[in-house]
């Protein structure tokens, strides 16, 4: 490893500093993996956030700027930094660095896209060019985001990744109070979030908050179904992130003084509290028992550990696996991962901040920084990879690689060329030949995800599969049809219909999602629907989403939400209507409406297939 053997311990330390080699002797892991360091200082210093490149190359953040987690080095100036780190031997260590920029303001999160690098730099969201890949900036950043906040370190934005609808994702914690917007907005054209899930469109550049809550999340993935997840800190350690639910917070209120309760973790057991990284192994290197098994950094027991994922109702509970949860245990009380990634070589990576002060009031070290490696078996990395050199049909077909990182990075070189109108025809029949064939529900989402951001999908073609035999399909055309909030009449009559006869509670779920995009007025006939399943009432999510969408209708129309107590059969819906007309200055109890005909089953309409 480059310059790996002139690194000098710290000279104030709490805790024997241990080099590399070191620690991994006092590391155990399950038998037959291997730990190695991908870097360690001096060429891998106060490590913040990374991610890979089409090449296959490490971008990482270094944020030389963290002082304490309420106070910063601003008197310095920036001293943040980005780096590439190559390993250009295929040993799984890195031998080649260099710095992309310098001069950067506390770097907190970083993606790799449409013709540059995203940066998390609170008070803002930052793009720095390079549209021609020399690994130099075409330009100084450019400021997308701001509003920022910064009143605790550690709970600003961070956790980017890019999501199948291909939105950019990050989280945020509960201490920091920013008001998000473009720079000069007012404040109505901005958004506030002290907790939560937000994204942002590298294309329209809408902001918009996701979810609310949690506490202080700093681990974000997307499951094979593209499910989101958060790992969390000081309260229980995972969540199921639906958009526009509202989650258990640490502290504080909701912004909506009606939500009456949030949507609590998912997880049946508990771990020391601080959480980092999250990413589900959805790769083809370790053995089969840890596939789509979710894996995360936990800071207070210097290690990793890993969660199953099952389905119960609309969501998922996550369980410790049978043979235990515990990964690999570093028994360094200066190990403190806190961000994950899997690699193009199916090993999983973890970066180690490497400091004997967990909670960050000061640092010890400022010098040091790790990347582990964990891989079943010696195994080589991938040497001279470039993505973007693949025609398009390659990229296609990676769309059924065992390895998920090869197809988000397929799916996003798809759109860059669809954007560019360099995308062949043929790709988009390719892309349509798995979503239409495919046996792997699995597949044919990953499929449907790409054809919406290539231009290859449309309300038209979207129609059709709210009738697919595969309740994710479903439940993901509902997502993508509603994403721009104008949804069509005739669609909202399908929807309708699906509420009351789908048999699957996750279409259920992501159809009241749904309705939080969707005017109010137009909102009735599918949330009514919605409150007559008794099978729903005790569901982890369902009464929750169903009355977030329904909170703004129920002082606003007697009629209708009479019609909504009369179908209810959800006691959580019932209880709460009760009492936000009680607090909106109305009756409490609304009379019954008579009882009318049944709705008309859907119908064919004209240009729009089965709606």
């Amino acid at each position: 490893m480059l310059s790996l053997a002139h690194a000098e311990p710290p000279k104030e330390a709490a805790f024997k500093y241990l080099s590399p080699d070191e620690a991994i002797a006092k590391m155990k892991s399950p038998e037959g993996f291997v730990v190695n360091a991908f870097a360690a200082e001096p060429d891998c210093q106060q490590p913040f956030a990374f991610t890979f490149d089409e090449r296959g190359r490490v971008w990482l953040c270094e944020n030389l700027n963290y002082e304490t987690r309420r106070s910063d080095l601003y008197n310095l100036g920036p001293q943040g930094r980005i780096v590439i780190l190559t390993d250009t031997d295929g040993d799984g260590e890195m031998d080649e660095r260099k710095v992309f920029k310098d001069k950067i303001m506390f770097p907190t999160g970083i993606a790799l896209g449409h013709g540059g690098v995203w940066v998390g730099s609170p008070p803002n969201l930052l793009f720095i060019p390079d549209r021609n890949r020399d690994d130099i900036p075409d330009a100084e950043p450019e400021i997308k985001l701001d509003g920022w906040g910064r009143q605790d370190r550690h709970e600003t934005l961070n956790s980017f990744l890019w999501g199948p609808d291909g939105w950019l994702y990050g989280t945020h914690g509960v201490f920091t109070h920013s008001n998000v917007g473009k720079p000069g907005a007012s404040d109505s054209d901005r958004q506030k979030i002290n907790a939560g899930v937000w994204r942002y469109h590298p294309l329209n550049e809408k902001f918009e908050v996701f979810a609310y809550g949690t506490s202080n999340p700093w681990g974000l993935d997307f499951d094979e179904n593209g499910q989101a997840f958060v790992t969390a800190c000081v309260i229980p350690h995972m969540f199921h992130i639906i958009q526009g639910g509202r989650y258990h917070r640490q502290a504080g209120r909701h912004f909506n003084p009606y939500v009456y309760d949030d949507i609590k973790t998912i997880a049946d057991h508990r771990h020391p509290s601080a959480h980092g990284g999250a990413r589900f192994y959805l790769a083809d290197q370790f053995p089969e028992k840890y596939r789509k098994k979710l894996f995360m950094c936990n800071i207070h027991m210097h290690g990793v550990l890993v969660d199953e994922i099952k389905r119960k109702g609309s969501g998922y509970v996550a369980s410790d696996p049978k043979w235990g949860g515990t990964f690999s245990m570093s028994n360094d009380p200066q190990w403190l991962g806190f961000n994950m990634e899997i690699g193009p070589d199916g090993s999983l990576y973890a970066i180690d901040w490497h400091d004997s002060d967990i909670c960050g009031r000061k640092v010890l070290h400022r010098k040091t920084g790790r990347i582990w490696r964990y891989s079943w078996g010696k195994q080589s990395f991938p040497v001279g990879m470039d993505l973007t050199k693949l025609p398009d049909e390659e990229l296609v077909e990676m769309h059924l690689h065992p390895n998920e990182w090869y197809v988000r990075q397929s799916r996003r070189l798809l759109q860059e060329r669809a954007l560019a109108g360099k995308i062949k025809p043929a790709t988009l029949g390719g892309l349509r030949k798995i979503l239409d064939e495919h046996e792997d529900p699995a597949r044919r989402l990953r499929a449907l995800w790409t054809l919406q951001l290539v231009g290859g999908l449309g309300d038209v073609m979207l129609a059709p599969l709210l009738n697919d035999k595969a309740e994710y399909i479903r439940a993901w055309a509902i997502q993508l049809i509603a994403e721009d909030k104008r949804v069509p009449d005739a669609v909202l009559e399908k929807w309708a219909v699906m509420a009351r006869e789908d048999k699957s509670a996750v279409v259920r779920l992501f159809l009241a999602s749904a309705m939080q995009r969707v005017d109010h007025a137009k909102r009735w006939d599918v949330l009514t629907a919605l409150v007559s399943h008794v099978e729903d009432k005790s569901d982890h999510n369902l009464p929750l989403l169903i009355w977030y969408a329904l909170e703004p209708l129920v002082v606003t129309d007697e009629d209708r939400t009479a019609e909504v107590v009369d179908a209810c059969k959800i006691p959580k819906v019932s209880e709460y209507i009760a009492r936000r007309r009680k607090a909106g200055g109305k009756a409490a109890a609304v009379k019954p409406r008579p009882k009318g005909p049944k709705a008309k089953p859907a119908k064919a309409v004209s240009g729009k297939g089965l709606v």
